[in-house]
């Protein structure tokens, strides 16, 4: 009988406003004899027990369908899981290319709703999507070389320097063992339009330095002018510095233990060496083979479909209280978000059949045919150490 009276009072119970509901529990306290506790928690067991509906949810209308939400986890995948702000402006041309390529599995509506989708918007959703990723910090093998005089210094603004110029430096996979024969990535940035050649090889002998830096050479789509490496002697060397001359390369350094001098390429061996490769071991010739492999897809993926910042200055901000300064701070301007590949499109220092020959390649590429490709050649990667690779 309590049930009976319980499930129909439940419809008028769950219209009710505050004061309404408490006469309701009042009067059916009076005929089930109840507690009021007891009473509240059987209206709640009843309520999911039942088909009744609740009220419509208030506050502002869902905008964004399920549907859209999909699509742009998908892309977002496919492009491996860059912020907000460097995926905003290349959705677009994104849907464009897996339309192109019968690629793209989303209706109309949902494919308008994520075209249309504001930054803030997005950027709720990747923080959301991102929220668990986090990336380690690695060791240090730079030891300084005996013809720094010979270098000279550079340190500062980057603002003038054309495109050509850029910034050199190798990573260790090393593992947690810095001992033995290993391999090493030999990392290129080009700072005026972030273009990057990385190179791997097993050991960081001036030759085999020398050998990654003509493999450099030959893949930049424009004229190498300048290269900026720490202190490395590696790449500081008579036959380095020979090479460069040969070549028309100038070259400069950072200051000693300035490791902010050279802060365009430590920045890409953490969110692109490191992200692909990692920090394990590899210390085979097969592996290397397989890393060079992985970098000449990488290369294509992160030149063509990686959005990039870049900062163009740094604002002094200054809290007035009165007479009193309170606080100090910087406010960083950046320039609109680009892959390298548009910023080259958009020097006018690089010549208009560089640009041309990239606009073909470009149209050849896929987004999520490379990243399969990359994760393959990562595995592969994987397991070649693991069956060829030493096990200190």
């Amino acid at each position: 009988m309590k049930h009976d009276i319980i499930r129909d009072q439940l419809a008028v119970y769950l219209k009710a406003d505050k004061k309404q509901k408490g006469q309701i529990l009042i009067n059916v306290m009076a005929v089930t004899k109840m507690p009021r506790k007891s009473l509240i928690r059987a209206f709640s067991r009843e309520q999911k027990r039942s088909k009744w509906k609740a009220l419509p949810r208030l506050g502002r209308p869902k905008k964004y369908s399920a549907e859209s939400e999909a699509a742009l986890a998908w892309i977002w995948e496919q492009y491996d899981y860059p912020c907000a702000e460097r995926m905003h402006n290349e959705v677009k041309e994104a849907i464009r290319v897996f339309v192109r390529d019968k690629m793209w599995g989303y209706g109309p509506e949902a494919t308008e709703q994520l075209s249309t989708m504001s930054l803030g918007a997005m950027k709720k959703r990747t923080v959301a999507m991102a929220k668990k990723r986090g990336l380690l910090r690695g060791q240090s093998t730079t030891r300084s070389g005996e013809l720094l005089k010979s270098v000279p210094v550079f340190f500062g603004s980057w603002s003038a320097k054309a495109a050509g110029n850029g910034q050199i430096d190798t990573v260790v996979h090393s593992g947690p063992k810095l001992m033995g024969t290993m391999a090493y990535t030999v990392n290129y940035v080009d700072v005026a339009t972030y273009w990057q050649e990385p190179v791997s090889q097993l050991n960081k002998t001036e030759r085999s330095t020398l050998s990654s830096m003509e493999t450099i050479k030959e893949r930049l789509p424009f004229p190498w002018l300048g290269v900026h490496p720490d202190s490395g002697s590696e790449f500081i060397n008579a036959l380095a510095l020979d090479w460069f001359k040969v070549n028309g390369i100038k070259p400069s350094r950072s200051r000693p233990n300035k490791k902010n001098d050279n802060r365009y390429v430590e920045q890409r061996n953490l969110v692109v060496v490191r992200k692909y490769v990692g920090y394990e071991r590899y210390d085979c010739l097969e592996a290397v083979k397989v890393m060079n492999e992985l970098y000449e897809v990488l290369r294509l993926y992160i030149n063509f479909f990686q959005p990039t910042f870049k900062l163009i200055e740094k604002q002094k901000v200054v809290t007035v209280d009165g007479q009193k300064q309170v606080k100090k701070s910087y406010r960083r301007v950046y320039d609109g978000v680009k892959t390298p590949y548009k910023r080259v499109l958009a020097r006018v220092d690089i010549h208009q059949e560089v640009k041309d020959k990239l606009t073909d390649q470009y149209e050849t590429l896929n987004p999520k045919v490379l990243r399969d490709t990359i994760q393959a050649l990562t595995s592969k990667l994987e397991r070649t150490q693991r069956e060829l690779g030493y096990h200190y």
